[in-house]
């Protein structure tokens, strides 16, 4: 679901009473940006949904004491890093800044740069279903083998690549509020 398909679904989710006050001068606005900023979280629990399932798709394949025995050093560690990277990624999208500071923050957020996060956050939710994607792949893939290295050092960077694509949306929120 798209970053304009969640702000579109809690617009639809409007009460009667909130749809009667969007026609007072300034509460649209404000409202508007309450949409969004909610449009924001939803997307983010989204992201850490799949995250957390690409997780549990990835340990439930590894599980096995079988396969845990026939890793290398070298595999285990592969196992190891990816897991405490997306971890890692993972409780960095659920902590992260919201899109939009409400109307007492002490930050503010300029309204007419808001699409600046949306655009944003629909490239996160692009690149947390490739990492899901992938881990999926993994999955079916013989664990040790060449093919499987190279599976699992390219799963690593995409997670490395998420985080810092986290820290870039700190950026544009940081740049918001000027």
């Amino acid at each position: 679901m798209s970053e304009k398909n969640y702000l579109e679904k809690v617009r639809g989710e409007m009460g009667l009473l909130e749809k009667i006050m969007s026609y007072i001068p300034g509460y649209r606005g404000y409202k508007e940006k309450e949409l969004r900023r909610e449009s924001d979280r939803l997307v983010r629990m989204e992201a850490v949904n799949k995250l957390k399932s690409a997780k549990r798709i990835f340990r439930k394949k590894f599980a096995n004491p079988l396969i845990s025995q026939m890793l290398s050093e070298e595999d285990a560690y592969r196992f190891e890093a990816f897991l405490a990277r997306l971890d890692r990624v993972t409780q960095r999208v659920d902590r992260a800044v919201a899109g939009y500071a409400g109307i007492f923050d002490a930050v503010k957020v300029r309204e007419d740069k808001l699409d600046m996060v949306i655009q944003h956050d629909l490239g996160l939710m692009e690149r947390v279903e490739s990492i899901k994607t992938d881990v999926e792949k993994v999955a079916g893939m013989e664990v040790g083998r060449e093919e499987w290295k190279n599976a699992m050092d390219e799963l690593i960077s995409k997670v490395e690549e998420l985080d810092g694509f986290i820290d870039r949306r700190s950026e544009v929120i940081r740049g918001l509020s000027r």
